[in-house]
């Protein structure tokens, strides 16, 4: 995630939350990045479970002179377009340099207020924001309706382009790693490819620019191979991996918790998953190594580099360029959060 970000105007103290109440559960939706957590699931006999990260500092003094998107960082949320807006140290040569446009990382709408909208019933809530008119995107809408017979939430997010573009789009689920150990269970069919760079500088953990087969065998910077399917990690670190060709679900299990979250989205819009491994590697603040999270980020774009960086022709990732947009039609991306307890363990 960029963390040279500017400061947004609005939402200095706060920002106005509205939750959602449901027989299987609450949600709370903010309208500062129209971002999504807590949510607590519910299902008779269980314990209520409640798997999405909450940055620890979102509560703390002083967090009015954070960016907008860091100021009460939590969650899901929606980056159009998605990616930072510097471009990385060492990135080599021959990945051609883009112009991000403006220096919102995540977008815009990642960092401002959302205005709620009360076209709903009692099982949504809705919200909306319009760009700035030098936007390429004119306004974004989006819905989180519970299920009323599931702990199941189900997420829309409506682009209105202001002209034709293609821009690198994702969602942006993070799962919290500080509620004991999460398997993560992935049934993508495509190649993944490690950060081009160190993700953070000295405190990555795996091999920049490589490839690998398997999330349980991801080469490491220093030789050797470790498992990111596996949390908590043996050690920690700040790192990016994209898992090409995904299959449009996702699955964690939180083995102590005694609960699985299955994410579920269009493969055909957002084709790859990035996994952002934050495992209390960044010791500056506001992260100051207490920052415990897996995001798990349906994407169409080149990792977080498609707003400053195209790969070169011939490497595996030159296509990832984003999702084609039309002033002519919205275009709707939907998905779907779903709790179900684990199943007790014989004996």
């Amino acid at each position: 995630m960029d963390t040279t970000l500017p400061i947004s105007p609005d939402s200095a103290e706060g920002s106005s939350v509205r939750c959602l109440h449901w027989a299987h559960g609450t949600a709370e939706l903010q309208a500062l990045g129209g971002m999504l957590a807590p949510v607590v699931f519910r299902a008779a006999g269980a314990p209520d479970f409640q798997p999405l990260q909450v940055a620890p500092w979102a509560d703390e003094p002083g967090n009015p002179q954070l960016p907008g998107l860091m100021r009460r960082l939590r969650g899901e949320w929606p980056c159009v377009p998605f990616g930072r807006t510097d471009r990385p140290a060492g990135l080599p040569a021959d990945w051609a340099r883009l112009d991000p446009g403006d220096a919102w990382g995540h977008g815009y709408a990642a960092h401002h207020d959302w205005q709620w909208l009360d076209d709903t019933d009692a099982l949504t809530l809705a919200l909306a924001i319009d760009l700035p008119p030098d936007q390429p995107v004119a306004r974004l809408e989006r819905r989180v309706r519970a299920l009323p017979d599931a702990p199941a939430l189900e997420l829309s997010l409506v682009i209105h382009a202001s002209r034709a573009c293609v821009l690198p789009v994702a969602l942006h689920p993070t799962l919290r790693l500080d509620a004991g150990r999460v398997q993560l269970r992935l049934p993508g069919r495509g190649a993944g490819h490690t950060y081009p760079v160190p993700a953070e500088p000295g405190a990555s953990r795996v091999a920049a620019g490589a490839a690998f087969d398997s999330l349980a065998a991801v080469p490491l910077a220093g030789g050797g191979q470790a498992d990111f399917s596996r949390y908590p990690q043996a050690a920690d670190g700040e790192d990016l991996l994209l898992l090409t060709d995904a299959a449009g679900t996702a699955q964690a299990d939180f083995l102590d918790a005694s609960w699985s979250l299955s994410l579920e989205w269009d493969s055909a819009q957002l084709p790859d998953l990035m996994l952002w491994v934050s495992h209390r590697g960044r010791r500056y603040p506001p992260w100051n190594g207490r920052h415990w999270a897996l995001g798990v980020e349906p994407v169409n774009g080149l990792f977080d580099l498609g707003r400053v960086a195209a790969a070169p022709a011939g490497h595996p990732l030159a296509d990832r360029r984003g999702l084609a947009l039309s002033p002519d039609r919205p275009t709707v991306v939907r998905s779907r959060l779903h709790a179900r307890p684990l199943p007790a363990k014989a004996g």
